[in-house]
């Protein structure tokens, strides 16, 4: 009872300290430079920290409604002692899920229930795709950053606070000179620069190794390009299927934004393929384009070569350098 009493006697006096130092202008003891430097430093990356990771949730979970629905899920099956996981509803997968639906209904025999069909998917691996990247970028950026605020950042905020009572505590015994015995002064002091080298030491190292972030973004950029470049396959390939299965129903205008560049007629049915990489000559006979161009096949050369024209150029290129639309017939 008794240190509960000392404790809150000290507690009510730090506090007047730092009152007396805001209302009156008391003159504390103040830190260096390079520390204020870093101390808000630190202060910026918490606060970034918080809405970063808040941001790139509702990123990858955009509709609050769904969130909400999700996390209650969750708590009920945790207290049912259940251990299914409940994926977030991909909107790319209930658009596909509602197109496989009608398609079938419609049958085989309709030629718009077959391309339902197929779109629908189309669409429901790029929700997968979509799944795939919610978990990689949790694994690879939001965990590592979540686990950074909770602990060296937390920390840190829990020095700085000791830090700052025994600051208060400090200069409120040695305001009282004369009145407080000279060795509690020297043993606030030296628990006040303990604490200031505790926590500048925890910032330093904080700020020093802050090229380790940028290995998180380098992964969640990663995550987004693997996404983009796996959607964009499928959905090329699902344009090529759409082409070579329904040619004469297709607007003229899709058929040319599928097959053939703007500035050449439209190819309509004939094989063809879209580049996914530029490609840059090395020898003669080699085609060179560039990533998006839609390139007339002409014939595979073997299992890594085509051979095929864009304009007026033609030659041979790299198979893995593209993704066929409409494929060569079958010898």
């Amino acid at each position: 009872m008794q240190e509960m009493e000392i404790y809150s006697r000290l507690m009510l006096l730090l506090s007047l300290q730092l009152l007396n130092e805001r209302l009156m202008g008391a003159e504390g003891t103040k830190m260096d430079e390079d520390f204020l430097k870093m101390e808000k430093s630190v202060a910026i990356i918490q606060t970034l920290l918080i809405e970063l990771l808040s941001q790139t949730i509702e990123f990858l979970q955009p509709n609050p409604a769904y969130r909400a629905k999700l996390s209650m899920l969750k708590t009920v099956s945790r207290i049912r002692g259940q251990d299914t996981s409940v994926g977030y509803p991909q909107t790319e997968g209930m658009l596909g899920d509602c197109m496989l639906r009608y398609g079938q209904e419609l049958g085989a025999a309709s030629e718009f229930g077959g391309a339902l069909t197929g779109v629908g998917e189309a669409l429901q691996q790029v929700g997968k795709a979509r799944d795939a990247l919610d978990v990689s970028v949790k694994c690879t950026f939001i965990d590592p950053l979540q686990d950074l605020h909770n602990t060296e950042l937390k920390d840190i905020k829990y020095q700085l606070k000791k830090l700052n009572g025994r600051r208060l505590d400090f200069d409120y015994k040695r305001r009282r000179k004369g009145k407080v015995p000279v060795e509690e002064v020297r043993q606030a002091w030296d628990k006040f620069i303990t604490s200031k080298d505790l926590a500048e030491r925890s910032m330093f190292i904080l700020l020093e190794n802050d090229v380790d972030q940028l290995r998180h973004l380098a992964a969640l950029v990663g995550a987004l390009m693997e996404f983009h470049r796996h959607a964009h396959r499928i959905l090329l390939g699902l344009q090529g299927n759409l082409q070579a299965s329904f040619p004469l129903s297709l607007p003229l205008s899709l058929s040319c934004y599928v097959c053939c560049p703007a500035d050449s007629k439209p190819v309509l049915d004939q094989p063809c393929c879209r580049a996914i990489y530029s490609f840059h000559p090395n020898h003669d006979g080699e085609l060179g384009f560039s990533e998006g161009d839609v390139i007339i096949l002409t014939s595979q050369v073997d299992n890594n070569w085509y051979e095929g024209s864009l304009g007026n150029q033609s030659g041979v290129f790299p198979i893995s350098y593209v993704d066929v639309l409409v494929p060569l017939p079958l010898p």
